[in-house]
């Protein structure tokens, strides 16, 4: 069995994905329409829909792999991470993408509204019992972590991370967050794919990402339940929005690389500080690159390493050493610009006019 998908199969199963859950949505949505009526403020059909998309996303991934005799396991990294202390910075990670994503995608939508889209609310649920808020919670929390992470991380990250490793991350996010059609979304969920999409490759596991995107549902669903006059505090700054969306989007971003660090720090041991390279010597086009042993080091202060951590990515240098490790924790075999990927641009141009049509039919 094999335990690695190709880009162009990754693209694949992600367009089966696609197209066999919303056909299956349709189908429903034609039996059911007009029969079943509604409930808690939406259409029957729309809480089965919401069911039945996740079921076909998982059914998809596990008959594509029996037929490409690959090991589902293995693709998807199905099996947990047993690092209890990064499991401990899931919630957090998930809090401060919200911090960085969320005013981002506010300016998103004002954008929108200047073309005349529609801003009605992803969540028209009428949260009337404690009950129907557990519904909401498994059929939009708990069921999407598990299908979508399932096709958007464990079919495409591994998949197109074989050409480099940045371009698995931005991809995935931006097939992610097409994937859902909905423009008032477009933003926070590209930046939640990123987010994802990193802690897939650190992680060795997309448990932590199926974690991670159940609190990000569950933190919108609680919100929109409980606390719904956050809209209106956020709709009451007025200009000042922008200088608040600011500030959470710079603190936000120091935050997350710090959890970030402390999550790679967690999984890979006691390595001390996140060493950049110290010397580099050049014979005839070749580099040597000399860094310090850390094993002779003494144990390093983890405050002091977070900040020098941060300090890097404002450095090329830097930058480098974060793309080396994503490029080693993925595990891939790296093909470059060689692999030739067709399959991934139509992948990506029909879920482009997949998103357009959608843009342009709330605006007709």
């Amino acid at each position: 069995m094999r335990n690695r998908l190709s880009a162009n199969e990754s693209a694949s199963v992600y367009l089966f994905a696609i197209c066999g859950a919303s056909l299956l949505a349709t189908l429903f949505s034609l039996i059911l329409n007009g029969r079943v009526g509604t409930f808690a403020g939406m259409d029957v059909s729309s809480w089965v829909n919401y069911f039945v998309m996740q079921v076909a996303f998982i059914l998809v991934a596990v008959i594509f792999c029996y037929a490409r005799k690959a090991d589902i396991v293995s693709v998807a990294k199905l099996k947990p991470s047993k690092n209890v202390k990064q499991y401990l910075l899931l919630f957090p990670i998930a809090f401060c993408t919200i911090l960085v994503f969320y005013p981002l995608a506010l300016l998103f939508m004002k954008l929108l509204s200047l073309i005349g889209y529609p801003m009605n609310s992803v969540i028209n649920v009428n949260f009337s019992s404690v009950g129907v808020y557990f519904l909401a919670l498994l059929l939009m929390a708990v069921l999407p972590a598990i299908g979508e992470e399932l096709i958007c991380r464990g079919m495409l990250v591994g998949g197109f991370s074989t050409r480099n490793v940045t371009f698995g991350i931005f991809m995935s996010a931006l097939f992610f967050s097409l994937m859902h059609a909905n423009p008032l979304q477009t933003v926070h969920q590209f930046g939640l794919g990123l987010v994802l999409a990193v802690l897939f490759i650190l992680s060795g596991s997309i448990v932590p990402c199926m974690i991670v995107h159940f609190f990000n549902n569950f933190i919108t669903l609680t919100v929109t339940a409980y606390i719904p006059e956050v809209d209106e505090i956020v709709y009451n700054l007025g200009n000042w929005n922008y200088l608040t969306g600011a500030v959470s989007v710079v603190v936000g971003l120091f935050l997350l690389a710090i959890l970030f660090y402390l999550y790679y720090r967690a999984g890979k041991g006691n390595r001390g500080s996140f060493s950049l390279y110290s010397n580099k010597i050049d014979c005839d086009g070749y580099s040597i690159t000399v860094t310090y042993d850390m094993a002779d080091k003494k144990k390093s202060n983890v405050f002091l390493d977070c900040f020098r951590f941060v300090g890097s990515l404002f450095t090329k240098i830097g930058w480098i050493r974060v793309y080396d490790e994503l490029s080693v924790s993925a595990d891939v075999t790296y093909f470059g610009k060689a692999q030739r990927i067709p399959g991934v641009w139509v992948a990506l141009a029909f879920v482009v006019f997949y998103w357009v049509l959608s843009l342009v039919t709330a605006l007709v």
